[in-house]
């Protein structure tokens, strides 16, 4: 029990310490607090359609990983509604999202939920493992002087390829070291093995690794460029190196949840990586929220259309009765 309750309550214990954390940022830079009062309105109308943008992309490049391994057709169309909306779910409710995409899919596609889970572990790997490499390509091409913390980007970047790669085979190692009563280590020693399996055989399909790399460059590329336009509406100029670095750091902050929604968190790691640049560690603050702020209204222009106040109404009346993406539900 005391295991269980340090478990529900750290992540908000965190959430309360970073934004305390955030606040003390932002405050202690009063001409900061009035940049981001005074914000040109076009910048953010250009945020938010960027954002929405980004959505669609992301979600094409699910819906490649989904086809893949679901084994049924699913329209992307139809998926695209299920993904903004499961987005939509997970502002207000953690997991929420997910299983909803998981039951419905199950419900329109019959798709099983087990294939569903090995395309929602194996979207986000691949993703990492990509746009870090995209990272450390391009930032070694173009500039590949440009220093955090005193190394080398390009040379953290590689480093951050190969550890996410190799971050599933070495939990393979480890996991088998726990007591095999642990039901939960041993459904996260089956998923990962799983994971593992299909993505080694996935390589010998070049048309389908093609369409995964190429909309996960796309997606680099676009967000990087959104990225930009945040640090110009604070006019900070930025270049190339940072707003990859910048973008990455939001993809790794978007899959690993430390706080609900890592509000708070997100908001300190572009802190200290504005501050490993040499720049104001407000600057990586404001721009984390307004990142933050534009992608919440993107979710609330395309889910709101689309029947995500309907979807929030089912998901909370039925929390506890769908349970989770979990091993009793898979």
């Amino acid at each position: 029990p005391m295991t269980s309750a340090l478990r529900r309550f750290l992540p908000w214990l965190l959430l309360a310490v970073a934004l305390a954390a955030t606040v003390w940022l932002v405050v202690s830079r009063e001409d900061d607090v009035r940049t981001l009062v005074e914000l040109d309105p076009a910048f953010l109308a250009a945020l938010l359609l960027l954002q929405i943008v980004y959505l669609v992309v992301q979600s094409v490049r699910f819906h490649v990983v989904l086809v893949r391994f679901a084994g049924q057709p699913v329209g992307f169309w139809r998926w695209t509604k299920l993904f903004i909306i499961g987005r939509f779910l997970n502002l207000f409710i953690p997991q929420a999202g997910n299983v909803y995409r998981a039951v419905e899919l199950r419900r329109r596609f019959d798709v099983r939920i087990q294939d569903f889970l090995v395309a929602f572990v194996n979207a986000p790997w691949l993703a990492m493992i990509l746009n870090f490499l995209f990272g450390a390509v391009l930032v070694g091409l173009l500039v590949p002087g440009v220093p955090v913390a005193g190394w080398p980007l390009w040379l953290l970047l590689v480093g951050a390829t190969v550890a996410t790669a190799l971050a599933p085979l070495v939990a393979l190692a480890i996991l088998p070291l726990f007591p095999s009563r642990f039901k939960a280590t041993a459904w996260l020693q089956d998923r990962l093995r799983e994971m593992v399996t299909v993505t080694f055989e996935s390589l010998r399909e070049p048309r389908y690794l093609a369409w995964v790399t190429w909309w996960t460059f796309v997606a680099f590329v676009q967000a990087s460029v959104m990225i930009g336009v945040g640090f110009a509406a604070l006019g900070v100029p930025v270049g190339v190196a940072e707003a990859i670095a910048f973008y990455v750091l939001l993809q790794l902050t978007t899959y690993v949840q430390v706080t609900p929604g890592n509000l708070g968190f997100q908001e300190l790691a572009f802190a200290a990586l504005a501050a490993g640049f040499g720049a104001s560690a407000t600057d990586g603050v404001l721009v984390s929220t307004i990142v933050r702020v534009t992608g919440v209204a993107a979710l609330l222009v395309t889910a709101l259309p689309t029947g995500g106040l309907e979807a929030l109404r089912v998901a909370r009346s039925d929390r506890g009765r769908e349970g989770r993406l979990s091993p009793e539900h898979a």
